[in-house]
């Protein structure tokens, strides 16, 4: 008895350790990929940058991190989560140290590089370890709990970044997260067993590995300056026609190759693929309440950044209590039905804040909006992170999650210039009227936007579904695990 109760107590321990594992690294990776625009006009006094040099300090960093994250999926199932989380969790921290201590331009670059790769290997390896669990219950929690660090290392990005540049300076946006990331680095071989050898022989698909990191960044590229340069401009075009070039050219070589870097018969697994297409309607929720909400706070309402900072605090704290709903909703429901509903609550949330306009006050028009989009987007996170993995093969599982992250980043970047150029055209098209009137009709148009795309995700998951899920309320650990038994695999073993 009291064997099974230290048993209980250790298992409670390791269990906890690991949320506060997963949760930092992808706190760090999604707060550094925000913190730093806050630094950029610092940066650009500091090093004599121009607009096109500023640009590239965030380029730096998206290029590697969409380029990568395939790869970095399947260097999970191949060499073991493990040491490729341990390898990704010292790039980041790498690129964060030569970021912040560097005397040139051209070493933050490097510095930003190091930091897209090393997040690239370790955000669908820290999925895959989730999705990996063997209880259910145990991987709706971490999944919510990874849900919740990313939400908050998005809402305060912006009142940290502002908070340490001004006080200590840029340099420290980079340096206070190393002791972080170095303990998350420290931690995990002590929280992950060592995987058993893969009975799979070969390396790595290389011409696979090279035909998607060049699709992917170019076509990040291309979606990053598509703002700068223009739709149709041929700083946008060429990039686009080179990544259709390389994405045929990749998807030609899987089907031929014996050892491929991505198994195309996943996108025919029905959860994997509903979870896929659907959910960058979420990540244009969030985006559209993040990146959106921000100027329009700044700009339209005329809040100060700490202001605005404060002003989505509400959507953190509806964050936290959202992910917990979302794990008992998962046990009651369907994971589509719960997405789908979450959603159109995403919707309501979007349309609110699309009729906020001057002069509104926060209580009654900004809070309603607020809380109903903490509360859709987590939800739908959670649901999509479970769907995605849920009957993936251990041994894919990390691939599984790297192409999830890469149509989620894909989807989160395409909406920030997406609906950053929505809101810039309906501004200029607004000659009459003053400039703060013609900024606050653009962001309205944004906001009616990410909502109809909002509903269309719910839609989406209405009928693409999932014929493999078992109804409401029915006790099994799913497709998954028994496929995981058939093949020999265990879950210590997989991490």
């Amino acid at each position: 008895m009291t064997g099974s109760r230290t048993d209980q107590r250790t298992h409670r321990h390791h269990a906890l350790l690991l949320t506060a594992l997963l949760t930092t690294t992808n706190f760090l990776v999604v707060f550094d990929g925000l913190v730093v625009t806050v630094a950029l006009p610092a940066l650009q006094r500091t090093f004599d940058l121009g607009q096109a040099g500023t640009q590239w300090v965030m380029t730096a960093y998206t290029l590697p991190l969409g380029g990568m994250l395939l790869l970095g999926g399947r260097c999970s199932d191949r060499f073991g989560r493990r040491p490729v989380l341990v390898t990704g969790l010292g790039l980041f921290i790498a690129g964060l140290l030569l970021a912040g201590l560097a005397p040139a331009p051209w070493l933050l670059l490097t510095g930003r590089m190091l930091q897209g790769a090393g997040a690239a290997l370790a955000v669908p390896t820290s999925f895959a370890i989730i999705s990996a669990q063997e209880s259910p219950g145990e991987r709706n929690r971490l999944f919510a709990a990874v849900a919740v660090a990313g939400g908050l290392g998005a809402a305060g990005g912006a009142v940290i970044g502002g908070v340490v540049t001004q006080g200590l300076g840029w340099r420290y946006v980079f340096l206070l997260s190393v002791p972080v990331a170095l303990l998350a680095a420290l931690a995990a071989p002590r929280l992950l067993e060592s995987r058993q050898r893969s009975a799979r022989t070969g390396g790595l698909d290389l011409p696979g590995v090279a035909l998607s990191m060049a699709g992917l960044m170019l076509l990040v590229f291309a979606i990053t300056h598509t703002e700068q340069s223009g739709l149709l401009s041929p700083g946008t075009l060429g990039p686009l026609a080179l990544s259709v070039v390389a994405f045929a050219g990749f998807f030609r070589h899987e089907r031929r190759t014996d050892t491929p870097l991505l198994r195309l018969g996943m996108l025919r697994v029905p959860s994997f693929r509903t979870a896929v297409l659907a959910m960058p309607a979420n990540e244009f929720a969030y985006q559209g309440s993040v990146f959106i909400g921000l100027l329009f706070f700044q700009q339209a309402l005329g809040y100060s950044p700490l202001i605005a900072g404060l002003a989505f605090s509400p959507l953190g704290v509806v964050v936290l209590v959202g992910s917990s709903l979302a794990s008992r909703l998962l046990r009651r429901y369907r994971w589509t039905v719960v997405a789908a509903v979450a959603q159109f609550v995403s919707a309501a949330g979007l349309a609110l804040l699309a009729l906020a306009g001057r002069g509104s006050a926060y209580v009654p028009h900004i809070l309603p909006s607020m809380l109903l989009l903490g509360l859709g987007t987590v939800v739908g996170a959670v649901a999509f992170n479970v769907a995605a993995g849920k009957d993936v093969a251990a041994r894919d599982k990390g691939v599984g999650y790297g192409v999830f992250e890469t149509a989620k980043y894909v989807a989160g970047v395409f909406a920030v210039a997406g609906l950053g150029s929505v809101a810039a055209a309906r501004a200029g098209s607004m000659t009459a009227t003053s400039h703060a009137s013609a900024l606050t009709a653009g962001y309205q148009l944004a906001f009616l936007v990410a909502a109809v795309v909002s509903v269309l995700g719910g839609l989406l998951v209405a009928v693409l579904g999932d014929s493999r899920e078992p109804p409401a309320g029915h006790a099994t650990t799913g497709p998954t695990t028994t496929r995981e038994r058939a093949s020999g695999t265990t879950t210590r073993g997989e991490e």
